[in-house]
């Protein structure tokens, strides 16, 4: 039996590493996986950097930007695994969002939300007053990528309007309640968390924004997957057999038990049953905000690393200003992204999910890989 240590954040997209190592999947291929709860993204880069963590729950373009030596020093990473498409949302503070009630926006929509925080936010600078906070995850995340998208489709400029800080997931409603921030984009449960609290709102759900989000992954260290290619499909096997299990619908209420445990989660079961379900309370007792694609954790292809999205965050990143485009990083994104050993590992699978050649939303097209690989960004 061998023992490889995983590392996650308390999220509910850490369910299918949490399920494979807690639900025997991970056993029936001859690994015991030994979870470590970490607190930010930061921690699970750095201990898959150096080697305490085998292998980790990882943002996807945190492993792109390591890859790439973006914001930190280079280390190769490699994703043979996506854990989940979609899966976060975007959270006002209750004040914020009852002003945004009056600007006479339609709020049920992502376009409409957008819009009315436009007015709010240009209304607070006509009035002196200083610029609203917003928190993502991590620097590199598709948080920061879906909220700078929104804020754009209400005509806020990200860069100047707005002031962008990272808070660790976890933190997320403590640092509404104090005040400290006026929204957040960050992956369930911790949205819902807020509006238990009674502090937030929920705005927006990510898969309003974008039809999908590729999202979390498993993140190895390039040494890793060189090493022992064979423990490597032993992994991806088990973590593919606990995607399945996960996305029935029927295993969500024991799996929302086991994730509410302590050493997972700690939250209340109900609460992650519902973000399973992709049914959250945007309010406390309000109405439903429900999408049938919130968290996609197998369905459709979902764990095939998607060499696509990899060029997609890659194309963020740049839109971002957190890089410079160059063709050559561009090819390294995707290849850090690797269907060959999923496909080596799984077989065939079908893959559903749109691909992300040419995405068009509410907000315009925010992406076209041909233009981009023109050198466009």
């Amino acid at each position: 039996m061998r023992r490889l240590a995983m590392g996650f954040i308390p999220l509910t997209d850490a369910a299918v590493l949490i399920a494979a190592a807690e639900r025997g999947f991970a056993m029936a291929e001859g690994i015991e996986i030994e979870l470590h709860r970490e607190v930010s993204w930061a921690n699970i880069r750095d201990k898959v950097n150096v080697g305490l963590l085998d292998g980790a729950h990882m943002l996807g373009p945190l492993a792109i930007a390591s890859s790439l030596g973006l914001g930190h020093v280079r280390v190769p990473l490699v994703v043979p695994f996506a854990l989940n498409l979609n899966g976060s949302a975007i959270t006002i503070d209750k004040h914020i969002y009852a002003a945004m009630g009056e600007v006479g926006e339609d709020l049920s929509t992502a376009l409409g939300a957008a819009q009315a925080l436009g007015k709010v936010v240009r209304q607070r600078k006509a009035e002196g007053r200083d610029p609203l906070t917003f928190a993502s995850v991590y620097a590199f995340s598709t948080h920061t990528y879906l909220l700078r998208h929104f804020l754009s489709g209400g005509g806020i400029d990200p860069d100047r309007d707005v002031r962008f800080v990272v808070v660790p997931p976890p933190y997320m409603a403590e640092s509404l309640r104090g005040g400290l921030i006026h929204g957040f984009c960050v992956g369930s449960p911790w949205n819902s968390v807020a509006v238990e609290a009674d502090v937030g709102r929920i705005a927006v759900l990510g898969s309003e924004i974008f039809g999908w989000v590729p999202e979390k992954v498993l993140g190895v260290h390039a040494r890793f997957a060189n090493a022992d290619p064979e423990l490597l499909h032993r992994l991806v096997r088990a973590l593919h057999a606990a995607a399945r299990w996960c996305e029935d619908a029927a295993n969500h209420d024991d799996l929302a038990r086991l994730l509410s445990e302590p050493r997972h989660l700690n939250l209340p079961a109900d609460v992650l049953k519902r973000t399973l379900d992709g049914r959250l309370h945007s309010a406390p007792g309000g109405r439903l905000r429900a999408h049938p694609d919130y968290l996609v954790l197998n369905r459709d292809g979902a764990n095939r690393p998607e060499r696509e999205h990899a060029l997609w965050m890659y194309a963020q990143i740049v839109s971002a200003g957190q890089g410079e485009f160059a063709a050559d990083a561009a090819r390294e994104a995707m290849s850090v992204y690797r269907p060959d050993i999923f496909d080596e590992a799984v077989g065939p699978v079908p893959v559903k999910h749109p691909e992300p050649d040419c995405v068009a939303t509410q907000f315009g097209t925010v992406f076209d890989a041909r233009a981009f690989l023109g050198g466009g960004s």
